[in-house]
């Protein structure tokens, strides 16, 4: 019998915290419309999108979910080319569907500012387009998307943990909060 009762609580539970995650991005969006500044911007979410779209912009950083575990970021170098390091270590050249090919995510989200301007960065196009089909150690950890992101970003090689800590770093780079809006 209580197993039941703690199955049933246990699904109210996420479904509750499903509602509250809709509604604090819903609220996000709507101090963004009306001109009033996150604290924090607004971080990628295929549970609710933003509705602002964006076309892609050489020179951008992009995301997308991994698995609903994790958010992958890459660098965008034209029209229709992402750089990204693939969890086997290789640095490669994809489009925008081969980008979201095998991940749980359907949209890629491009980083931008309160006003939906991609942030667009000088040195990502030639430090990235450089580094296509190298190899590097892949580490979950210390080794992975966000460092080689960075990198390409600002020429320093540092670890980066966890999705969190990048925006944070790219917020203090740009001079903005970061809008993490939906690529057409």
């Amino acid at each position: 019998m209580p197993l039941p009762i703690l199955f049933l609580g246990t699904v109210v539970g996420a479904v509750l915290a499903h509602d509250n995650q809709k509604s604090f991005l819903r609220q996000l969006d709507n101090d963004r419309k009306d001109g009033l500044q996150s604290d924090t911007g607004r971080e990628p979410s295929e549970l609710l999108p933003s509705p602002q779209t964006v076309k892609m912009v050489p020179g951008t950083v992009v995301c997308c979910e991994v698995y609903e575990a994790f958010i992958h970021t890459a660098v965008v170098i034209d029209d229709d080319t992402i750089i990204e390091l693939h969890g086997s270590g290789l640095i490669r050249a994809v489009s925008k569907k081969r980008f979201l090919h095998e991940r749980s995510g359907q949209h890629i989200f491009s980083a931008c500012d309160r006003y939906g301007q991609p942030l667009v960065f000088s040195l990502i196009k030639a430090l990235a387009s450089k580094d296509v089909f190298n190899f590097y150690d892949y580490h979950l950890l210390h080794a992975n998307c966000y460092r080689h992101t960075w990198r390409w970003l600002t020429g320093e090689d540092i670890a980066i943990e966890r999705f969190k800590e990048f925006n944070q770093k790219l917020a203090q780079k740009a001079g903005s909060k970061i809008y993490w809006d939906v690529v057409v």
